[in-house]
């Protein structure tokens, strides 16, 4: 009984470092977040004022606000469902083991392990008004009425940003369902064959329904991502113009570091942190309903 014991607390010695890790650097900052999120402080005096749930009360009649949340939604949608479609394509095509395959993989992947900042300098060059390449192009094919400020107009700055989103992690759309397709066996798709279907009717039967946990892992990771988009809407529009691009992440970066209103933008966290878990629960109790429902079926 004493061995096992002492084999016990070795176990947790050995956990205890990474339990102490996250404690300090995770689980303080999220706490903290939460009590600085009642209080009205400009995040540099010493003393704070308690406000209960004021800060709350003013992000929800802020109209930056529902701007961020109407952002967050069509980039969520748009991105997350666009680059999974396309990473779905993409990865059918790279299966059929084409000539150069390795190459186009690679090349569809760098954008993922290029710096945010990197692409958004790139793009801001390339979606600029006067010398952009963009429009630049277009004036050389005599297009020039479609010429437009791309980053400055807003209605057109937030599709701007979406497609960058989904130029930058399509890629990693492609690698996840490639690599996914890659663990189906090939004796389905060969009874299918004999039994007469089709490259589509394979396809909606077997290969579609057997990636049906890389779908969720993408959906997962791609609102997740959405809700906290950062990198590339300041440096491309920094939120703007009009609030047209504005992110959780940007608007608690105006609110801290521009505005001093440290308690309205941990009250942002905490709502980034909430609507960050309604959308985790929600998904993953669909991905388990699937499960449970097809053990039923079984």
């Amino acid at each position: 009984m004493k061995r096992k014991n002492k084999k016990v607390m070795t176990g947790y010695l050995f956990i205890l470092p990474v339990f102490v890790l996250f404690s300090i650097f995770i689980v303080y900052p999220i706490i903290y977040n939460f009590i600085i999120s009642f209080y009205d402080w400009n995040g540099i005096d010493i003393e704070k004022t308690f406000v209960g749930f004021q800060n709350f009360i003013k992000i929800f009649h802020d109209k930056t606000m529902n701007k961020t949340i109407y952002n967050f939604v069509m980039i969520a949608v748009f991105t997350t469902f666009i680059q999974a479609f396309l990473g779905l394509i993409f990865a059918s095509f790279f299966t059929r083991k084409i000539k150069l395959s390795g190459f186009y993989r690679i090349m569809f992947y760098l954008p993922v392990i290029t710096t945010p900042t990197i692409i958004g300098d790139i793009f801001s060059k390339i979606f600029e008004t006067n010398r952009g390449y963009l429009n630049e192009l277009l004036r050389s094919v005599h297009l020039d009425f479609l010429c437009q400020q791309w980053l400055a107009d807003p209605k057109f700055a937030l599709a701007c940003i979406i497609f960058v989103n989904i130029w930058q992690w399509t890629g990693y759309s492609m690698l996840m369902y490639y690599s996914s397709m890659l663990t189906i066996p090939e004796d389905l798709y060969e009874a299918a064959t004999l039994d007469g279907a089709g490259t589509l009717q394979r396809f909606r039967y077997i290969t579609f329904p057997l990636l049906r946990g890389t779908h969720y892992t993408l959906f997962i990771l791609g609102f997740l991502g959405s809700l906290k988009c950062f990198d590339l809407p300041y440096v491309l529009t920094k939120g703007g113009p009009a609030h047209a691009t504005e992110t959780f992440s940007t608007y608690i970066y105006t609110l801290s570091f521009n505005l001093f209103k440290q308690g309205q933008a941990s009250a942002v966290a905490v709502i980034m942190f909430i609507i960050a878990m309604i959308i985790t629960f929600v998904q993953l109790k669909m991905y388990y309903k699937d499960d449970k429902d097809k053990e039923l079926a079984g």
